[in-house]
């Protein structure tokens, strides 16, 4: 995951105008605007599968500019929308029949997102890419659910493992769903028993207290959940994840315009109520940042909110990464869980969270233990992380290399020969680089870089090493093992956190340094720098020191 750019490229401006719903005048006008532009249009369409919003972009692409469109791309955005309508037209008939197959077992459900979604921010269930079929039973009635849909012909595909008596437990008291899919027809249903993960979230649910709508599919009514649940369920399930679509902020700005500002109100004072109007005010924030939809009611939370921010920061970084079509499993699991760690600060809320990680359907396909003797898993849970990190991280530099030539392609395939080739020494340098940095990115999310710096500046500074060779040695590693863990590191790693590694680094080895806080002007906003010094020369950060203007140095 890279750092948000400041400056997004054309195709993706061009796809933030063409996902707003509906499309008025000014929308139509930005449109023409920003396909003057030059437009790589193979990265466009790369963009808009990517994130879900081919169909929307295609109808408003088409309504306001066909003529500036290349008659072969317009006729492959045709073809596309075509099979993607298709596609709409059988998993509706998919969700009608199973709706019916459950009601003729007396299943109470509800639909989650999917076509009752599309109706109500859309008007039309063609406008929204189709996704898996989201159902929600209780937990009770899993069993006659799971039988039917065996029965129809599909096969559980999360979680593999066998689940024995004590492994079902674990896995409903810490997860939500099973996912299933069908060979035959190609469609996919999850079948959840609540809302959220974990069971402390505040505003989840289970079928029992989530509320009841209904939704038209042609002659069959859809349960499904009230407006107002709705619009909170989608603000946490982006939060949770990393807002890494498009489709779901598309999804959020057209259920903003069509309410009335009475009803946008109603919905704030509802998440106030349910303790999760930072999701829901992050929600509605990134609608105003990417698609323009500023209609912010007055009880929302501001971007200064911490949780807020971090929403809005995460999303941006997401979105923005890989050439904007961010590839979840790129994204470590660490990352995943540090974010939803830093959703919510309540004791139960958290312990679950680490319980949940340390009891992993995954490890259960490797390690077969008798329910006896469950609890033991949480010891194969950092070994199997460790192990499934690093068949990941292999396979990535084999696929890299495969790519790639030259030099570049062998520094990638014998990256974790040279790691293990290290000597003894230099492995331990790179691991307390790693958890230093580890450490202080973490601090970052819990602490203000003003607290950090404070703190620093009550260190008493260090005595230089004796000779000068010696510490120019110690300098040149601290550099190579910061250096090493933030460029080949899962984890993305800012200078901020790479500074205050390497000053404690050095203040350990008795190496007195500075750690230089600046500031630039970046069209209109601010943005900030740190960088080490020890004496004249730059360990840290020095790539861009020139450009900044020193407001502190510490100690």
């Amino acid at each position: 995951m890279q750092p948000e750019s400041g400056v997004l490229s054309p195709e993706f401006e061009l796809v933030l105008a063409c996902v707003g719903w509906p499309i008025g005048a000014e929308d139509a006008a930005l449109i023409r605007e920003r396909i003057q532009r030059p437009i790589d249009w193979p990265h466009l369409l790369r963009i808009i599968q990517h994130h879900q919003v081919l169909p929307l972009v295609a109808r408003n692409l088409e309504a306001c500019a066909a003529d500036r469109i290349p008659v072969e791309v317009l006729k492959d955005l045709r073809s596309r929308t075509a099979q993607s309508a298709l596609h709409s037209f059988q998993a509706l008939s998919e969700l009608a029949r199973l709706t019916r197959l459950f009601r003729g077992e007396q299943i109470e459900l509800r639909i989650l997102k999917g076509a009752p979604l599309a109706i109500d921010a859309f008007g039309d269930a063609t406008l929204r890419s189709m996704g898996d079929l989201d159902m929600l039973v209780s937990q009770a009635d899993l069993p006659r659910a799971d039988a039917i849909l065996r029965a129809e012909g599909y096969l559980r595909a999360v979680p593999q493992a066998r689940l024995t008596p004590r492994r079902m437990r674990s896995y409903v008291a810490h997860q939500k769903d099973f996912s299933y899919e069908n060979p035959r027809n190609g469609m996919a249903v999850d079948l959840h028993w609540r809302l959220f993960r974990n069971r402390f979230y505040p505003s989840n649910a289970g079928i029992e207290t989530c509320g009841l709508a209904w939704t038209q599919l042609g002659p069959e009514r859809i349960p499904t959940l009230p407006p107002q649940q709705l619009f909170l369920y989608l603000c946490v399930h982006g939060a949770l994840d990393g807002w890494l679509r498009l489709k779901w902020i598309a999804d959020i700005g057209a259920l903003v315009r069509r309410a009335s500002p009475e009803q946008l109100g109603e919905i704030a004072r509802t998440a106030m109520d349910r303790s999760v109007l930072p999701e829901f005010s992050a929600a509605v924030l990134l609608c105003r940042r990417w698609l323009g939809v500023d209609r912010v009611p007055a009880e929302c939370l501001d971007s200064r909110h911490p949780t807020v921010s971090r929403i809005v920061r995460l999303a941006g970084r997401l979105i923005t990464s890989n050439d904007c079509c961010p590839v979840r499993e790129e994204i470590s699991s660490s990352a995943w869980f540090l974010n939803e760690f830093t959703l919510r600060s309540s004791l139960r809320y958290r312990a679950e969270l680490i319980e949940r990680s340390l009891f992993r359907p995954r490890v259960w396909e490797k390690v077969n233990l008798p329910d006896r003797l469950f609890p033991l898993y949480a010891l194969f849970s950092a070994p199997e992380w460790l192990a499934f990190r690093m068949h990941r991280l292999l396979a990535s530099s084999k696929s890299d290399g495969r790519r790639q030539t030259g030099p570049e392609r062998k520094t990638k395939l014998t990256l974790l020969q040279r790691l293990f080739g290290l000597a003894p020494s230099d492995f331990a340098l790179l691991v307390e680089a790693g958890v230093l940095l580890t450490f202080f990115r973490i601090a970052l999310r819990f602490f203000s870089v003003r607290r950090l710096t404070a703190w620093m500046g009550q260190a008493k500074p260090a005595e230089r090493l004796r000779p000068e060779e010696d510490a120019l040695k110690t300098i040149r590693r601290i550099e190579w093992a910061v250096g090493s863990i933030a460029r080949h590191s899962p984890l993305s790693f800012v200078c901020f956190p790479q500074s205050l590694a390497a000053y404690f680094m050095l203040r350990r080895r008795h190496v007195g340094s500075k750690l230089f806080y600046g500031v630039a002007r970046d069209q209109q906003h601010l943005k900030a720098h740190t960088w080490i010094k020890v004496g004249d020369r730059t360990v840290v950060g020095g790539e861009a020191e020139s450009d900044f203007t020193v407001l502190a140095i510490f100690p």
